[in-house]
Parts: C-alpha cells; sequence; structure tokens
C-alpha cells in the first residue's frame, strides 16, 4: 500500500490549511490593533470587539490544525492492522484515511477520502476486516488492505 505517499500528502494539506489559518488570524489581530488606536465611538469598540472575537476563533483553530499536523508526522511510521483513527484502508475503487478531512486527492488512479472518526462512514466500517464489502451511499467496496 502507498500509505507513506498518502499521508506525505495530507501532510502537504495540513501545512496549507495551517499556513492559511496563521495568515487569517495575523490579519484580524491587525485590524484589532489599527481600530484600538483609531477608536472614537461605541460602534468603533463593537469592531474592535469582534476583530477580537475573530482572532481568538481563528487561533483555535490554528492549534487545533497543529495537533493535527503533530498527529499526523506521528503516523508516519505507525501500522495499524484494524481500522481506527489513522488508519488508510484501501478498496477495490479508493483510499479511505480515518482522521483528518482534507481535499480529495488521487493516487495511483485512486481517489483518497479522508474523514474524522466522527464521520458517519467511520461506524460503518470500523468493524470491517481485509475482504468484507462496506456499503457507502450506494456504492459497495471490497477492503483490499488495511494499514
Amino acid at each position: 500500500m502507498k500509505r507513506k505517499e498518502i499521508i506525505e500528502r495530507i501532510i502537504a494539506e495540513q501545512k496549507k490549511t495551517i499556513l492559511g489559518l496563521q495568515e487569517t488570524t495575523e490579519n484580524y489581530r491587525a485590524a484589532a490593533d489599527m481600530d484600538e488606536e483609531s477608536t472614537h465611538d461605541t460602534e468603533d469598540y463593537s469592531h474592535i470587539s469582534q476583530a477580537k472575537d475573530m482572532q481568538l476563533r481563528y487561533e483555535q483553530m490554528l492549534a487545533e490544525a497543529q495537533r493535527n499536523l503533530a498527529f499526523l508526522q506521528d503516523e508516519h511510521e505507525a501500522v495499524h492492522d484494524e481500522i481506527e483513527f489513522g488508519t488508510i484502508i484501501e478498496t477495490d475503487k479508493n483510499y479511505l484515511f480515518v482522521g483528518i478531512p482534507v481535499p480529495v486527492f488521487k493516487v495511483d488512479g485512486k481517489d483518497v477520502v479522508s474523514f474524522s472518526d466522527e464521520a458517519p462512514i467511520f461506524k460503518k466500517i470500523r468493524d470491517k476486516k481485509v475482504g468484507d464489502h462496506v456499503e457507502i451511499g450506494s456504492n459497495s467496496y471490497k477492503i483490499i488492505s488495511i494499514s
């Protein structure tokens, strides 16, 4: 299976997410700081409050994204023999990654679909083994390998 290649691609996507969150956080931080210096009325204070609130939200999202990146880096060498957080499942039609949701991409002509262990699909596949079939929507997939 292409576990290392898939994890590397997911890490690259996660790094892009982190960069975007860092940029957005800095923009809100600058807006809050700039507004504080030029505040003259209650409406201005309201804008400062909104900018600080958004900054805090993005800082929390950034911290979560950084924890996810650390998890992915630890998963680089991991091997799983059952379906759990961090598992890559190869089916006859695609790869499934249980962990960090990122946009779909292709490896060896197969889509790599990622989702969290809180997604409804996880409940359908968590007890499956190699050779089992899983129904996702109107499609049936045969599990080829788990790693």
